[in-house]
């Protein structure tokens, strides 16, 4: 098994070092200014194309790689994102552990080399219909960054961040389809599914056929059609009935019944692109009802009505607190 050829002056290398923070900035601010701003730099010299391929090519090997591996090196970005931000130095010194460290023999492949990820995204309360090169169709909600990599072997998607809804296409070809999140990989089975990720945990949703899901630990789950189910780094959870609901979103709503507000409020950041904080003496409201997530105003000026509670600006968006 061959390695990745990696000089560990790369670590140093200041354009390696500005790749790696555009990464960070896409991940964090997404949208399209910011993709165009990336694009702009991508394109104004060969050193940075080659340095964004470098950083590139190390997420593609990571998420491929075994999954103890790749767990490991999770565990620094994990952290740094519950402090909402990630930087430079700490994506950096993950790539120092990559490529200086006994994770060598991690960083697959042997051959043939794999194919170059292509980037998709979309801003903040947008929702984006792509057409993939196998005919097939993907969803992007608010905020999603989505790698494609087709080569001859096989086809990956990268969920990067947000919410995706796949229809699969027939591949003449034939090739293996898998899509690889942070909180494991599905492997659909010629089906249309709905993968969700929020900031502790992943959903898959199946709406048609079926899915496989490998959760890092290395529990897998198979997830029907009309079902759904939980996964993260400890694993998959119980596969549960789905409803109407896990993909109202792909219609600009979010449909609640009986759900604790600070879950709601999770889902209405995802699905909507705006943050919404719940003060803690809120955790135990209940939320029922169809929001409309294009609307985000409206629809939390609604709740606040409904629940007698206030619906303030924040910095980062909106903060629902006791009147």
């Amino acid at each position: 098994m061959s390695e990745m050829s990696v000089n560990p002056s790369d670590v140093e290398d200041p354009h390696l070092e500005a790749a790696a923070e555009w990464f960070v900035s896409l991940a964090e601010e997404g949208g399209a200014e910011a993709l165009r701003r990336w694009q702009l730099w991508h394109d104004a010299a060969p050193a940075h194309q080659q340095a964004w391929a470098k950083v590139e090519r190390l997420q593609s090997l990571l998420a491929g790689a075994p999954l103890q591996a790749a767990h490991v090196l999770r565990v620094p970005v994990r952290e740094a994102q519950k402090r909402e931000r990630r930087s430079r130095r700490q994506l950096m010194a993950c790539i120092g552990v990559a490529f200086t460290t006994g994770m060598g023999w991690a960083l697959l492949p042997a051959a043939p080399e794999r194919a170059p990820i292509r980037w998709l995204a979309s801003a903040r309360g947008e929702r984006r219909l792509v057409t993939l090169p196998d005919g097939g169709l993907a969803w992007l909600g608010s905020n999603t960054r989505v790698g494609l990599a087709y080569d001859g072997q096989r086809r990956d998607i990268y969920l990067a961040q947000g919410v995706l809804q796949l229809t699969t296409g027939s591949d003449a070809r034939q090739r293996p389809l898998r899509i690889v999140s942070r909180d494991g990989v599905v492997r659909p089975l010629g089906t249309r599914l709905t993968i969700s990720q929020f900031a502790a945990h992943t959903v898959l949703t199946v709406q048609q056929h079926a899915a496989q899901v490998q959760a890092p630990g290395g529990t897998m789950a198979t997830v029907r059609a009309g079902q759904r189910v939980r996964f993260a780094s400890t694993g998959c959870g119980r596969v549960q009935q789905a409803t109407v609901a896990d993909d109202a979103w792909t219609r600009g709503l979010l449909m609640a019944l009986d759900m604790p507000l600070p879950e709601f409020a999770a889902q209405f950041a995802l699905y909507s692109g705006q943050a919404v904080e719940v003060a803690p003496a809120l955790a135990s409201r209940r939320v029922s009802g169809t929001y409309q997530i294009d609307a985000p105003e409206r629809s939390l000026a609604t709740l606040a009505e409904v629940l007698d509670l206030r619906a303030e600006r924040s910095a980062s968006g909106w903060r629902l607190r006791p009147r």
